[in-house]
């Protein structure tokens, strides 16, 4: 799959929307809203709007924000890293959406089937929190690695639940790692080596994935400040004001617990790489995307379109019907934790959508 960068000037609307765009961004980075941003919008299977504003870093340096800054899509890795998986497996018949999740994992305690997962309806709370899996383990630092993963499905299965499935939304990290393990289970490989393999390598992505090579550091969006003396980030604990997350999942149950392969977080992408996998998206039927209950996206029931957001400071909305997306990706917690982004992403929502992409 090929996306061609337009030139800007090939669009009026375009020329348009980049000078309220800069207004906005220069705007939000002067209020300390995030210190630098890429925004992309994509019309079928052409990027028509690229854009990168302010720095990826600021401490110790400061460093400009790029078109190819790489960035931890925290939460969007849900969809576009488990949920994904799950589509696919789905409409290949190796999982039903129907299927109940102790087929797969015999130590889950409830009827909760595959959709309940991907929907957030399966009753189990929404996080658990490293501190507390620390008294259930006594010490996670003194788990060896390979069997943090194994430690949290089997906490994950045994956790009481807050309701019966299919009764209450309740949106949940461990949702996704549970889809994570039942991936796993049916493919034979971690999550990262599968996906790799299934997808991102064919939709020629250049990064996206979990745990990114070393060699693109300086390319990495660097997140929050490192608390001294935790294995996760406290916010009752000292700053280290000399060490951000830097091509290191933020969010601490992947990071810990997963050891960075994680279904609920630990995605690394460029805008490029999240527009191919958007138009992979789009291009699916729409029975084949509610299949996979849309890989766990929410719908704007305003507009009909398709959305997610990621706690670093991550978003991308859908319009399938217009073969339309529009990507935000921003370090907000770098870096420090601060701010939110909904006033903002609804302000270049009403910038982007809807624009007709006019070439010359």
């Amino acid at each position: 799959m090929k996306l061609t960068l337009l030139i800007l000037s090939a669009a009026f609307s375009l020329q348009q929307a980049a000078l309220q765009l800069d207004s906005l961004v220069s705007r939000a980075i002067s209020d300390s809203l995030f210190a630098g941003a890429v925004i992309c919008y994509v019309d079928h299977d052409t990027i028509a709007f690229e854009q990168a504003y302010g720095f990826q870093c600021i401490t110790p340096q400061h460093e400009p924000m790029t078109i190819h800054s790489i960035f931890d899509l925290a939460s969007v890795s849900k969809s576009t890293g488990a949920g994904s998986a799950a589509l696919c497996l789905i409409n290949e018949g190796k999982l039903h959406k129907n299927d109940l999740v102790r087929q797969y994992l015999p130590a889950w305690q409830n009827d909760a089937q595959i959709h309940h997962l991907l929907e957030h309806t399966s009753g189990l709370p929404s996080y658990l929190f490293v501190r507390r899996l620390d008294s259930i383990y006594r010490e996670v630092a003194a788990v060896e690695d390979i069997a943090r993963p194994a430690y949290l499905m089997d906490t994950i299965c045994r956790t009481p639940r807050l309701s019966e499935p299919g009764e209450v939304y309740r949106y949940s990290c461990l949702n996704f790692i549970t889809l994570q393990n039942i991936v796993q289970r049916i493919v034979g490989q971690d999550l990262n080596s599968y996906m790799r393999a299934r997808l991102y390598e064919p939709l020629g992505t250049e990064v996206m994935g979990w745990l990114p090579d070393a060699k693109y550091m300086d390319r990495m969006v660097s997140t929050e400040y490192l608390y001294s003396g935790t294995i996760e980030a406290e916010r009752e604990a000292p700053v280290d004001s000399t060490q951000c997350l830097r091509g290191v999942v933020h969010d601490p149950l992947a990071r810990v617990m997963n050891c960075g392969i994680s279904g609920n977080a630990g995605i690394f992408a460029t805008a490029d790489d999240l527009a191919k996998w958007c138009v992979w998206l789009m291009n699916m039927t729409p029975e084949q995307r509610e299949n996979a209950c849309n890989c766990g996206l929410w719908t704007d029931e305003e507009d009909g379109s398709i959305n997610h957001t990621g706690y670093t400071g991550t978003s991308f909305r859908l319009y399938p019907q217009e073969h339309q997306a529009m990507i935000i990706l921003t370090n907000r917690v770098h870096p420090v934790d601060k701010g939110n982004l909904r006033d903002f992403r609804n302000q270049v929502k009403q910038i982007l959508h809807p624009i007709q992409v006019v070439q010359e």
